[in-house]
């Protein structure tokens, strides 16, 4: 078996990570929302062609003030502009880790699921040979397999 992923942390290490973890919350959660999905699919989105657009405008919107009319906030769509840039310099350092950490995840589940796949081939050639616990190893681990009702064959007349 090729093994390509090894991942050990020290208890240290795990702590570190929780603690991050746990500032990161502490400190981003009451700043940040939810939406539903409703909400998500109605919103206009602002992707990164539309950034510079957004930024462009911003800038005219705050060098012209006489042309705005009341019910634009031009200090408010600066300042969510500025939250855009924060939360996406944010976004994109954690989004590289989360996708780090799924591939890993992902590598690992597959080594180890591809190993315990030879285990269970392991085992069960151990129970037709009569081998002592493992008939009931293989018993156990044969409920991540159940198999369906099969039809009965047809009978010849």
């Amino acid at each position: 078996m090729d093994d390509q992923f090894s991942f050990h942390l020290t208890e240290d290490e795990k702590d570190q990570v929780n603690q991050a973890i746990q500032v990161l919350a502490t400190v981003l959660e009451p700043k940040l929302m939810t939406l539903t999905p409703e909400e998500r699919k109605e919103l206009p989105k602002m992707g990164d062609k539309t950034v510079a657009f957004v930024e462009k405008a911003v800038e005219y919107g705050q060098e012209y003030p006489q042309y705005m009319p009341a019910f634009i906030d031009v200090p408010e769509a600066t300042a969510d502009f500025e939250a855009v840039k924060a939360i996406r310099t944010y976004f994109t350092q954690l989004e590289r880790i989360t996708n780090e950490l799924d591939d890993s995840m992902i590598l690992a589940g597959s080594e180890a699921y591809s190993a315990s796949l030879s285990i269970y081939k392991v085992l069960k050639n151990a129970a037709t040979m009569g081998q002592p616990g493992a008939e009931e190893a293989v018993a156990e681990l044969a409920n991540r397999f159940p198999r369906g009702k099969r039809k009965a064959a047809p009978e010849n007349i």
